[in-house]
């Protein structure tokens, strides 16, 4: 008979450290996962396969990115400056994108109204040109009345009283 108790005597660093729950715990969640963990590890595998071609393609990108962008880096530069201050207006046009998209789809942008508008703005440039810097004499009722037998202010007149008749008839719809 032994005085001393057995006590145990492993000095085993794997059972030591199965022996911990935690480590038991992370086993079993890798034992759950196996399945996946293999085909992660597939897919890791095909990918460093194919690491070169990659690589290459990558490479051949660059190159034709160098080759067709030769010269116009400026434009490059210029978009990416555009693109740049564009940025803060993102959050404020995505909660609005209905309107602006009832917008783009309305009338408005119609070809036909863009050239009316374009036309309007050139005639708003000459009259300003004619008229700025310069001391502006209409005259009396008389001048006004003379100014109404020019052919160019009678189709002016024309067009805004056609407007007029329109805007007033889509006004009475809406």
């Amino acid at each position: 008979m032994t005085l001393s108790p057995d006590l145990p005597t492993s000095t085993d660093p794997l059972e030591a450290m199965l022996a911990d729950p935690e480590t038991r715990q992370a086993l079993a969640v890798i034992v759950a996962n196996a399945p996946t963990l293999a085909a992660l590890s597939t897919m890791a595998s095909a990918l460093l396969q194919r690491g070169p071609e990659i690589a290459d393609n990558v490479n051949g990108l660059v190159r034709q990115l160098r080759v067709e962008g030769a010269g116009d880096e400026s434009a490059i530069g210029g978009a990416i400056g555009s693109l740049a201050a564009l940025a803060p207006l993102a959050p404020a046009l995505a909660e609005r994108s209905d309107t602006i998209t009832s917008f783009l789809d309305s009338p408005v942008l119609q070809p036909e109204v863009v050239q009316v508008i374009g036309r309007v703005g050139q005639a708003a440039v000459e009259a300003d040109a004619a008229t700025r810097g310069k001391q502006a004499q209409v005259g009396g009722a008389f001048a006004i009345l003379r100014e109404l037998k020019d052919p160019g202010v009678q189709e002016g007149l024309a067009f805004l009283f056609a407007f007029a008749k329109a805007f007033g008839r889509q006004q009475s719809q809406a």
